[in-house]
């Protein structure tokens, strides 16, 4: 009986979530060189966010696919939201 891996829609949401405050923080606050800086940094701690999130449904099937889906949403996230700040700030 082949049963599909559970997503955890929930988790991977508030992870993004996360990362769309650290980079609307980053964003506001942060100008010049220093900005990329704050940026991986805000990368690391959405993907470490992730991490958590995902080992804390101590599900083992697809935990990589729902952790990589997940860190590449935040990047986006962050991405975007640094392009659009760009413009604005």
């Amino acid at each position: 009986m082949s049963q599909k891996h559970p997503w955890h829609f929930g988790r991977m949401f508030t992870a993004w979530a996360v990362a769309a405050v650290f980079g609307l923080l980053v964003t506001i606050f942060v100008s010049g060189e220093a900005r990329f800086q704050w940026l991986v940094l805000t990368v690391g701690l959405s993907a470490l966010v992730t991490f958590a999130l995902q080992l804390s449904t101590a599900q083992r099937e697809g935990f990589i696919t729902r952790t990589a889906f997940s860190v590449a949403g935040s990047v986006v996230i962050i991405a975007a939201i640094d392009i659009v700040g760009e413009f604005l700030i």
